[in-house]
């Protein structure tokens, strides 16, 4: 039977794909065989092999229930039983959609979540008695002979018979019972493991993707009516709570070496597994919006008691390691591989996002763990910030970690990740709220404690900033929660609009809360803007914390430019605007004298401000400036007008200085000021966002000229150079769509200016490459200036249909320059990264096939280099730039066939060339390769367009590459050009409406059954 069993699995391997032979067949052959094997043989294959499973269960069951005095299996008799079960698994696996279709080669039957066996394989799958032998099979070889090969194979096959789906069943019945009798099954692995958890690993994590499994397959409308769904959720949460608590007694036997954890990276996979199976659990619609309120709360319940207590042992271990290892790493003064901590980061990311689905099961519960846990810590915090300075000894180590991870748990409770989209109240509090009204004053009362807790953090950075106890890590964290909290909780989103309004909307809905609020976000953010000036993550989330509360609502913009903070800090921007890093003392002292007069500012405060990185000093800009947006409001007015007059004048100053040469452009000084002005203009730029955003074009338009200007000095300082590459994309990006005719084309001038200094001295210089950042981004100045002539370019679009609209030649005219500017630096080489190709792509692609007719009126140099990059696109790897490139081809291909756009080009002595050059590439690189199938659609477009310009040039390219092949294969390459190529269809494949729409729709299926013709014969395995 062994050599029958192994016989049978080889035969599969073969047909299935999944052999390393190699027959050098065309694809054509192993399609077929597939499908005949699949349709004739495979149902046969799988009675003899049910035969021979059953056989093997009946044997080794009755061996281990044998009186024998110690029953096992020998070698021999193990084989055949785990060769019997692959069988099996490779017959329950059998791919039943086409697995040949070229366009879908590649994917894994068993990496997709369920299987569809045809109904004809009930009698031999859907047998109760069947399913319970495995699962006692399992259990004996497992657990009394420790046979884990064995025992690891039986679960995959497990695994498949839980992912069964589709046909088989007749009824929702049929699924029901057969999800029991897999559910009883699961129960009992999951109790062995209960028992052997600590010791054996793939038991374990075999059984939870089962569960996941299950949980997908079935859903909760299923499994809620199954009598041992609790029970299942039960012994998941005691193993999950073994596994947390056997972790944190070896991360304690090590002390905090979690690198000396020997079982620890296979519990934290099992814990992962477990995560993901209660993820989908609460996340199932049944749970949420499917049936009646009364059956989802009742499910909810049982699901808060079964899983809810989970979170509480999760919050205390994974603190507890955290704090364990923070305190080793700071004893030892590990060196720490920056790699694995942004992996970690990211995975404890995901981690507390999953865990926050179990804490919301019973919010109340999972806020009063969390809040006991700060409460713990904030009196021992609050002693270590008031003892006397020094060094971070490992207990204080520890201790801020565990208090970081305390806020982003808390942070992760609340609130969602609302980036891109408006920031709400998650649902799940809401009705936890609605359901228990203590609930909300456990909120009010969490997010009370921290506040305070950052409060006191505050008051001790202003007293000593060197102290290095205070964390800055902590104080991103606050920021990260406020910043999620904030446009969230503070006066909710249609709040006003509500009838029966959750306790937690009103929260801070009253306009008393809402200032208190907004002037504790703000305070919070000025003094670590003055504080911590350096401390670069916290000012990135600091000012992230100002755009999105300025951002949120007129109540809240009124809100923030009421508070005194926030006056403050605008004091700050107006009058250390003009003063550089480099300024001495005396000079600092005398520009705040001469701005602030007889404003009462905190000096220390003040020279913290102005220490700021240039570039955080833009993004307060913009947030500052779209806070004061409100046109209606006087002081709002009054201060937006302060803050473009402190920018106009710094900058009408650099100016000055320059053109008057009081100063040379290559002076420090000089270079210096004009990078503070260049992203001050850079923050104002991004404002797109405001109320009445029209103010921002008469404000920058006069300024256009001199900015650009800029660039004629400063192309060579890639710092410089960039700023203002970005401000102009920035500006054109956000405010293109309302400038009027003339401030379009100051904008357009400006860029043509700028772009043409730009390129004289970087097409002839050798870019020098700094290692310490990823290539890529030694190129960002490249991106950006592509960036700013595709935001140019729609201009044209967003114009349409409007009075007084900007000409369309004169977008065009402005993107070909550009593009003629920038082509030189676009060598193969910069093509190579992802994000400079796309974007390069998604340009010169939508300007030849929307603007064919200027492409022909271009200089043949510009016009072949720009067809060259076209046809190097096509054969990329990744399909959106594949398409762009083949699009653009295609484009003016058809209006050459119209209008005879490219005569000029063609009729030119290099002309012929151009056909057959782009014929040879379309054939050999994309339509004779296995690319062809993720870009199908635009190559045909392409091919279409190029076999009706000149049919015979066409013809003969194909005729000398079928040359090259054997000759049964040229005999029927050429008929199957001659079937695609029909006279009627290349007729019509310039013409435009619904007739050419047509007509390219029948191309486009003639052409997909061509490729699956040619790739049978031409690709071989």
């Amino acid at each position: 039977m062994l050599e029958a069993s192994t016989f049978l699995s080889t035969l599969i391997g073969e047909f299935a794909g999944k052999s390393s032979s190699n027959y050098s067949m065309a694809l054509e052959f192993h399609k077929r065989a597939h499908m005949d094997f699949g349709s004739d043989w495979l149902d046969q294959s799988l009675q003899m092999c049910m035969q021979a499973l059953s056989q093997i269960v009946n044997y080794c069951t009755s061996i281990y229930n044998s009186s024998a005095p110690a029953p096992s299996l020998d070698k021999l008799q193990t084989e055949l039983a785990t060769s019997v079960v692959q069988l099996t698994i490779d017959i329950i696996g059998w791919d039943f959609i086409d697995a040949w279709d070229s366009s879908i080669m590649g994917m894994s039957v068993l990496a997709r979540t369920v299987i569809r066996p045809p109904d004809t394989w009930r009698e031999y799958l859907m047998h109760p008695e069947f399913i319970k032998a495995v699962f006692h099979l399992h259990h004996l070889v497992v657990h009394t002979q420790g046979q884990q090969v064995l025992g690891h194979s039986l679960r995959q096959l497990l695994l498949l018979l839980a992912s069964v789906h589709g046909p088989m069943f007749k009824s929702i019945d049929e699924r029901k019972a057969f999800a029991n009798f897999l559910m009883e099954g699961v129960l009992g692995l999951l109790s062995d493991a209960t028992s052997a958890a600590a010791q054996e690993s793939s038991s374990l994590l075999d059984t939870f993707a089962m569960i996941s499994r299950l949980i997908v397959n079935y859903k909760m409308s299923i499994l809620i009516q199954l009598p041992q769904m609790n029970q299942l959720f039960t012994n998941m949460a005691m193993i999950g709570k073994h596994l947390l608590q056997e972790n944190l007694k070896e991360c304690e036997s090590v002390h905090g070496d979690v690198e000396c954890m020997e079982h620890r990276e296979w519990r934290e996979e099992a814990l992962t597994l477990l995560l993901e199976g209660i993820v989908l659990v609460c996340g199932d619609p049944c749970l949420l919006y499917s049936g009646d309120e009364a059956q989802r709360t009742a499910a909810s319940a049982a699901l808060a008691s079964t899983l809810g207590p989970l979170y509480a042992e999760f919050i205390h271990c994974r603190t507890g390691m955290a704090r364990l290892e923070e305190q080793y790493l700071t004893a030892h003064e590990t060196e720490l591989d920056e790699l694995k901590e942004e992996i970690f980061a990211v995975d404890l990311e995901e981690e507390m996002a999953s865990l926050s689905n179990v804490g919301r099961l019973n919010l109340g519960a999972a806020l009063a763990c969390l809040s006991a846990s700060f409460q713990k810590i904030v009196p021992q915090l609050q002693a270590l910030w008031n003892g006397a300075a020094g060094g971070v000894s490992p207990e204080a180590a520890g201790l801020l970690e565990e208090s970081r991870l305390l806020t982003m748990y808390i942070g992760h409770l609340l609130t969602d990740d609302n980036e891109g989209e408006s920031p709400q109240v998650p649902d799940f509090v809401v009705n936890a709220c609605e359901r228990d009204p203590s609930v909300t004053n456990s909120i009010v009362q969490a997010v009370s404690t921290l506040n305070q807790f950052a409060q006191f953090q505050v008051t001790k950075i202003a007293a000593n900033p060197s102290d290095l106890r205070l964390s800055p890590l902590l104080a991103k964290s606050f920021l990260w929660f406020l910043n999620r909290w904030a446009p969230a909780y503070i006066l909710p989103l249609g709040y006003s609009e509500l009838t029966n309004k959750s306790p937690i909307l009103a929260a801070w809905s009253s306009a008393e809360k809402i200032q208190e609020a907004v002037y504790f976000c703000l305070t919070l953010s000025l003094h670590y803007h003055c504080y911590w000036p350096h401390e670069g993550q916290v000012q990135e989330s600091a000012t992230a914390l100002l755009f999105s509360l300025a951002k949120r609502c007129t109540k809240m913009r009124l809100a923030m430019v009421s508070s005194p903070s926030f006056q403050q800090l605008c004091q700050f921007h107006c009058v250390t605007s003009g003063i550089r890093h480099s300024a001495p003392p005396e000079e600092v002292e005398a520009t705040v004298q001469a701005k602030a007069g007889g404003a009462n500012l905190s000096l220390d405060m003040l020279r913290g401000y102005q220490r700021l990185p240039y570039d955080i000093k833009s993004k307060i800009v913009t947030g500052l400036i779209v806070a004061c947006s409100e046109k209606d409001d006087a002081q709002s007015n009054a201060m937006l007008n302060e803050i473009f007059k402190a920018i106009h004048d710094v900058f009408s100053s650099l100016v000055h200085v320059l053109s008057t040469r009081q100063a040379t452009p290559d002076q420090v000084d000089a270079k210096e000021m004009t990078s503070l002005c260049v992203e001050l203009y850079g923050g104002v730029a991004r404002t797109g966002e405001m109320v009445e955003p029209n103010r921002i074009p008469k404000f920058l338009t006069p300024s256009l000229s001199h900015l650009s200007g800029l660039m004629a000095f400063y192309a060579n300082d890639l710092i410089i150079c960039e700023g203002l590459l970005r401000f102009f994309r920035d500006y054109a990006e956000q405010f293109i769509a309302i400038l009027d005719p003339e401030d379009c084309l100051a904008l357009f001038q400006s860029s043509a200016d700028l772009l043409k200094a730009y390129s004289s001295v970087h097409c002839a210089s050798t870019r020098v490459i700094k290692n310490d950042v990823e290539e890529e981004q030694n190129y960002t100045d490249v991106l950006c200036a592509i960036q700013l002539l595709i935001q140019l370019g729609t201009k044209d679009f967003l114009d349409v249909g409007k009075d007084g609209a900007i000409n369309s030649s004169q977008v065009t005219e402005m993107i070909f320059f550009g593009l003629q500017q920038i082509l030189p630096l676009m060598t193969r080489g910069l093509l190579q990264f992802p994000t400079l190709c796309k974007q390069y792509f998604s340009l010169v692609g939508f300007m030849m096939e929307t603007y064919p007719d200027e492409v022909g009126q271009l200089p043949f140099e510009l016009f072949d280099a720009l067809l060259e990059s076209l046809l190097f696109g096509m054969s990329y790897h990744d399909p959106s730039v594949a398409k762009a490139s083949f699009y653009g081809i295609s484009g003016i291909l058809k209006e050459q066939i119209q209008n005879k756009v490219l005569d000029m080009h063609l009729s030119s002595p290099q002309g012929p060339a151009l056909i057959e050059k782009c014929s040879r590439r379309l054939l050999m690189d994309v339509v004779f390769q296995n690319i062809i199938w993720d870009r199908i659609e635009a190559t045909g477009a392409a091919l279409l367009s190029l076999a009706a310009l000149d049919l015979n040039r066409f013809a003969a390219v194909v005729q000398s590459i079928a040359q090259q092949m054997p000759a049964e294969n040229q005999q029927r390459l050429s008929h199957s050009f001659q079937v695609l190529l029909k006279p009627e269809i290349l007729a019509k494949a310039g013409s435009p409406g619904y007739e050419g729409r047509q007509n390219r729709i029948r191309f486009r299926k003639d052409f997909e059954d061509f490729c699956n013709e040619i790739h049978s014969f031409l690709l071989m395995r």
